[in-house]
C-alpha cells in the first residue's frame, strides 16, 4: 500500500505529541502519556500542556507550535470542545495523523455540529488522517507504539509479550476499543503473538476496512481479527476481502448488531427471508471470512490459523493423559464437524511401543501420565507417528500443565518437532494451566485453547483450506441492459411452462387447448404479487368449462380483494407435473448489492427457511456450494429409494438467474421464482415475480 493513505504515519510514527498530557495517571489524559512511555516507544515524545513545564518527567510545551520539531502523530486527549482547534494546529505544523481519544457525543460547545461531522470536514479539507473520535488507540507491538490508554498494557496488570522474530503474529482491528484490547489481553494469555491492535472508535475518517487493507498489504500479519458492529463503507468489503484471500491472510470476524443501512422490502419471499445479517454471511462465505460467536472461539481460531498449518481434512487424533477428557474432546470435535476415526493397525502397533498396556492406542489415544514423563521423548514419538499417517490431519494434545515447568521440560524435544510437523497441533490442559506453560507453547508456535475452542479452531482451519483451494477472484459484472421479466427469462434460457396472457374467457380456452390440459390461470397484476391470498389463482383446470368458470371467478376475487388493483389480463399456463419444489430469488441489499437465494419449500418457504444466499454474480461452482449448504441437500440427491433431482440443471438455472441480475442491472430490485420444480431430468420455473425500480412495479408470471 502506498504512503498517501497516511496509515503508515499513524501506525509507525517516529515522533508523537500528546496534547492534554497530565501527571494524573488516573485520568485518560495521564494514561495516554504513561502508556506510551511504558510501552517502550523509542521516538521523540512531546507532552503538550499549557499549565505545566514538565509532565511525567518530560519537557512540556504550551501548544503544538512551540515544539519546533517534526511531529508525525498527535494524540488528542482534550475535551470535545477543544478538539478541532488542536487538529487545526496539528495540520498547521505538518503532522501526518492524529488519534482523537475524546468522546464523540454531540456537544453544544462544539461549533458547527457534532464532532464526527466536524472531523470529517476537516480531513476532506486538509488531507490529514484522523483515527476516532472516541478511539482507545493503537498498539504497534514490534515498534512499541503504545498510543492508547488501555490498562491491559500496564505491566502491573499483565506481562507484555516479548518482541521477537515470530512469523505467526495476529493483528486486531476493532470498532470497540475496550473489546479490542481485551481480545489482545486474552490472546497474550493464550500464548499468541500480535503485530497490531487498532481500535477505530466512531470512524469520522479512518475506518475498519481501510485499516484491514493496509495491514494485508503490509504482509506481516498471519491473521487479522475483526470486531464489527457495522461498516461505514460496506461497498469496499468485497475488494478488501478479496485482497486478503489473494494474500492468504485469514480474516476472522466477530460481528454483533444488525445492519441499519436501509429497510428491505417484503414483496418477494426472498426479501422476506433476507435478514439483517444475511448479506454479511453471504459475503463472508464468498470470500472465506471466518465468523465466530464469542471471544474464546475467536482467539482459538486465530491461534490455529496463524500457525500457518492448514489441515488437509477433518480427521483428528486426540492424545490425552486421561480417557475421560479424551471422550469429551471427541464429542466436541463431532459437534464442530470433525471426525475422530479409529487408528490404523500399523499406527496402533507403532504406538504400542510407547503407550503403557493400561492405556489405549485407539483414538483418543490414552497415553496415561506415565507415557509423557521425563523430557518429552515419548510425546514426540507419538506426534511423529501421527504426523506420518496421511489419514490424520490434525491433533489435540491434552496434558496437565498446572506445574509451571511442565512445558519447559518438554521443550528440547518438542520445539524441533513443532518446527517440522505437517499437521496443526493444539494443546489443552484439563486443569488450569500455569501461564508459563501457555507462553512457552506460544513461543514454539503451538496454540493453546479450551477443548471447544480447539475443535472449532481446527474446523475453521479446514474450512479456510478448502476455501483457499477453490478461491478465484470474482469477475466484476458488466453494466446491466435492463428489460422486462419475460424477455429476461427467455434471453437467459430459464425454462418456463408454455403460457400466454389473455383478456377474455374465449382467449383463455383457446390457449389452454393449444398448450394442452391441465392448465393454471393467474391474474396478472403488479398490485397482487401473491395470488393465493387474493384468490387470483386457479390450478388443475381440466377442460374448457372449468377454464371459463375459473377465468371469471379469479377476476372477481382479485377485484374484491383490492378494488384499486391494476389488472393486465389473465395468464394461462400449462400445469407442470409434480416434482421437488424450490425457490430461487434475488434481493438487492442496500449495502452489498444483489444477493441470490436458493431454498426449499414452494408455498412453505417462509416456514421451512432452509435457504442459502450468495452475492451475485455466481459461477457454477458457487451455485453448487449454494445447493450443498441447504440442510435438505441430501433430499435432492435422492433418499429411501426416491429418484434424485437434476442438480446440474438447478445449478445451470442459478447461473442463468445470476446472468439475469447482471443483465437487468440496478433497476431489478427483487426477483422470485417460486416454485422452481426440479425433476430427475431438468427443472422449470413455474411462478415468477420481479420488482423493478424506479417505477417499483411488479411483473408476475
Amino acid at each position: 500500500m502506498t504512503e498517501p493513505n497516511g496509515l503508515s504515519t499513524l501506525l509507525n510514527p517516529k515522533s508523537i505529541a500528546v496534547v492534554g498530557a497530565s501527571d494524573d495517571v488516573s485520568r485518560i489524559r495521564g494514561k495516554l502519556l504513561r502508556t506510551l512511555l511504558l510501552a517502550g516507544f523509542t521516538g521523540d515524545v512531546h507532552p503538550v500542556n499549557p499549565s505545566h513545564a514538565r509532565v511525567q518527567g518530560l519537557t512540556a510545551y504550551p501548544d503544538l507550535h512551540a515544539i519546533g520539531q517534526q511531529v508525525d502523530l498527535v494524540m488528542v486527549g482534550v475535551p470535545a470542545a477543544s478538539v478541532m482547534a488542536v487538529l487545526e494546529d496539528a495540520a498547521a505544523i505538518g503532522a501526518g495523523a492524529a488519534i482523537v481519544h475524546s468522546a464523540a457525543e454531540p456537544d453544544p460547545q462544539v461549533p458547527g455540529g457534532t464532532l464526527v461531522a466536524d472531523i470529517a470536514a476537516f480531513v476532506a479539507r486538509t488531507g490529514m488522517r484522523v483515527l476516532g473520535p472516541n478511539a482507545e488507540g493503537i498498539w504497534n507491538v514490534l515498534d512499541r507504539v503504545g498510543a492508547n490508554f488501555a490498562p491491559v498494557l500496564d505491566p502491573a496488570v499483565m506481562v507484555q509479550e516479548p518482541v521477537d522474530d515470530r512469523t505467526d503474529r495476529i493483528s486486531i482491528v476493532s470498532q470497540s476499543g475496550a473489546l479490542g484490547f481485551a481480545l489482545y489481553a486474552q490472546g497474550v494469555q493464550n500464548g499468541l503473538a500480535f503485530r497490531h491492535v487498532v481500535t477505530t472508535g466512531n470512524e469520522a475518517d479512518i475506518e475498519t476496512l481501510e485499516v484491514v487493507d493496509h495491514l494485508v498489504a503490509a504482509g506481516d500479519s498471519a491473521a487479522i481479527v475483526l470486531f464489527l458492529e457495522g461498516l461505514d463503507r460496506p461497498d469496499r468489503f468485497a475488494s478488501v476481502a478479496a485482497s486478503a484471500a489473494d494474500a492468504g491472510v485469514p480474516l476472522i470476524v466477530m460481528k454483533v448488531g444488525s445492519s441499519e443501512a436501509g429497510a428491505r422490502a417484503a414483496v418477494s419471499h426472498t426479501a422476506h427471508l433476507a435478514g439483517s445479517d444475511t448479506a454479511y454471511d453471504a459475503l463472508f462465505e464468498r470470500y472465506g471470512v471466518l465468523r465466530v460467536a464469542d471471544p474464546e472461539e475467536l482467539m482459538a481460531v486465530a491461534g490455529v490459523l496463524s500457525a500457518r498449518r492448514e489441515p488437509a481434512g477433518t480427521n483428528v487424533a486426540i492424545i490425552t493423559t486421561t480417557g475421560g477428557a479424551g471422550g469429551w474432546a471427541s464429542d466436541l470435535c463431532g459437534e464442530a464437524g470433525l471426525a475422530v476415526p479409529p487408528l490404523g493397525d500399523d499406527l496402533r502397533a507403532e504406538l504400542a511401543g510407547v503407550v503403557p498396556s493400561y492405556g489405549s492406542t485407539a483414538n483418543p489415544v490414552d497415553v496415561t501420565a506415565a507415557a509423557i514423563e521425563g523430557a518429552g521423548e515419548n510425546l514426540v514419538t507419538i506426534l511423529e507417528a501421527v504426523d506420518r499417517d496421511p489419514d490424520l490431519h490434525a491433533a489435540i494434545v491434552m496434558l496437565n500443565m498446572i506445574s509451571p515447568d511442565r512445558v519447559a521440560r518438554l521443550e528440547p524435544f518438542l520445539r524441533p518437532l513443532l518446527e517440522r510437523i505437517r499437521i496443526p497441533v493444539v494443546f489443552h490442559s484439563p486443569s488450569p494451566p500455569a501461564p508459563e506453560n501457555v507462553r512457552a507453547l506460544g513461543a514454539m508456535g503451538a496454540p493453546y485453547a479450551g477443548i471447544r475452542g480447539a475443535a472449532k479452531g481446527i474446523a475453521a482451519a479446514v474450512r479456510y483450506r478448502r476455501f483457499r483451494d477453490r478461491w478465484v477472484r470474482p469477475v466484476p459484472a458488466p453494466p446491466g441492459a435492463g428489460g422486462d421479466l419475460a424477455a429476461l427469462l427467455a434471453r437467459h434460457g430459464v425454462p418456463t411452462p408454455p403460457e400466454a396472457v389473455v383478456h377474455d374467457a374465449d382467449g383463455a380456452v383457446a390457449v389452454a387447448q393449444e398448450h394442452g390440459y391441465p392448465v393454471a390461470l393467474k391474474v396478472v397484476s403488479p398490485d397482487l404479487p401473491h395470488k393465493t391470498e387474493a384468490g387470483a389463482l386457479a390450478l388443475g383446470l381440466a377442460d374448457a368449462g372449468e377454464v371459463r368458470a375459473a377465468h371469471d371467478r379469479i377476476l372477481a376475487s382479485a377485484r374484491a380483494y383490492d378494488p384499486a388493483a391494476r389488472i393486465d389480463g389473465v395468464l394461462v399456463q400449462r400445469m407442470m407435473p409434480p416434482g421437488r419444489e424450490l425457490v430461487v430469488g434475488m434481493v438487492r441489499d442496500p449495502d452489498f448489492g444483489p444477493l441470490l437465494m436458493l431454498g426449499f419449500g414452494g408455498v412453505y418457504v417462509d416456514v421451512l427457511r432452509d435457504v442459502a444466499f450468495a452475492p451475485a454474480p455466481v459461477s457454477a461452482a458457487d451455485a453448487q456450494r449454494m445447493v450443498d449448504r441447504l440442510r435438505g441437500a441430501a433430499i435432492l440427491r435422492g433418499i429411501r429409494g426416491e429418484a434424485g433431482s437434476d442438480v446440474d440443471a438447478l445449478v445451470r438455472l442459478l447461473v442463468a438467474v445470476s446472468s439475469i441480475i447482471e443483465d437487468a442491472g440496478p433497476g431489478l430490485r427483487e426477483l422470485d421464482l417460486n416454485p422452481v420444480i426440479v425433476y430427475p431430468e431438468g427443472c422449470v420455473a413455474v411462478d415468477t415475480l420481479a420488482v423493478f425500480t424506479p417505477a417499483a412495479e411488479e411483473e408476475t408470471g
